[in-house]
């Protein structure tokens, strides 16, 4: 078999692939599907030193509060579905 020959056939099967695959999705609605998650997240850091360096610091410890937002919207029914995702950040 050629390359000729090889490529009608996989251009031929894969829309026969297409067509047999479902072509509807369920679509509740834009505001529907809508989810919202919140996620908080702490992280803490405590360092030794112990070759400190020549300003005399022998330790560094940090802390800090994040705060995740994430909002996505379902999709729009019909042939192309719109959705929006947002993603906000925020540290303390």
């Amino acid at each position: 078999m050629t390359t000729r020959n090889i490529i009608p056939l996989a251009l031929l099967s894969s829309t026969a692939l297409a067509l047999v695959m479902p072509t509807t999705t369920h679509a509740a609605g834009f505001v529907a599907d809508a989810k919202v998650t919140l996620g908080l997240r702490n992280y803490y850091f405590n360092r030794n030193f112990l070759n400190q360096t020549q300003s005399g610091q022998g330790q560094a410890s940090g802390w800090t509060q994040s705060f995740i937002l994430d909002a996505r919207s379902g999709y729009t029914q019909g042939t192309v579905g719109f959705g929006l995702d947002v993603l906000g950040l925020y540290s303390v």
